[in-house]
């Protein structure tokens, strides 16, 4: 009895040590993954008629359940993109994803990633996910986490074929490009 106290014991001291670096781990992902969101909307050149005017803001739109927090609002403030200002919009609204020029889908929920990429085939929007089968489901760009580091993978022919060009310079730090056709 007493040696089945002692270990859960031990293991409720390692949970308590664990579950916050973990919480810390996941913060510091979403920090780097919003960071990437930023440097990414500055590489990506929309066509001209995705806006408006010459002074629209481009949209960030985190759709669904927001993981990020403070983190995205902290990268984007101030931020712009081809001189337009940024602005983050969260929302679970499928019907305002086609006015974003990026979506971010969080985690692995399929049904949710469908609708996006439905909700925005017929506008130049760019999407963004989390999950392994995201860029097989028709989404742009996968944010994975590779050696402990955050990275991602790019689906060139979905984005070309919204009229989306990625930098050759976004394309260089990509860990993986597919859809690449005769583009080298």
């Amino acid at each position: 009895m007493a040696v089945r106290r002692i270990a859960a014991l031990a293991l409720s001291g390692t949970l308590l040590i664990s579950v916050p670096r973990l919480l810390a781990q996941r913060a510091l992902e979403y920090e780097v993954k919003a960071a990437y969101l930023y440097n990414i909307v500055n590489f990506v050149t929309w066509p001209p008629d995705a806006f408006n005017g010459p002074a629209d803001p481009l949209h960030v739109c985190v759709d669904g359940m927001d993981p990020f927090g403070r983190a995205l609002d902290n990268a984007m403030q101030n931020g712009t993109s081809n001189g337009r200002p940024v602005q983050v919009i969260r929302t679970s609204d499928g019907g305002v994803l086609p006015t974003c020029e990026l979506v971010f889908v969080p985690g692995n929920n399929t049904d949710r990633i469908d609708q996006a990429v439905r909700a925005t085939a017929q506008r130049p929007v760019l999407t963004v996910g989390e999950a392994p089968d995201f860029l097989r489901r028709g989404g742009m760009i996968a944010f994975v986490v590779d050696g402990g580091r955050v990275r991602f993978d790019v689906n060139l022919q979905s984005a070309t074929a919204r009229g989306l060009t990625l930098s050759s310079r976004l394309l260089q730090v990509a860990r993986t490009i597919t859809g690449r056709g005769g583009i080298g």
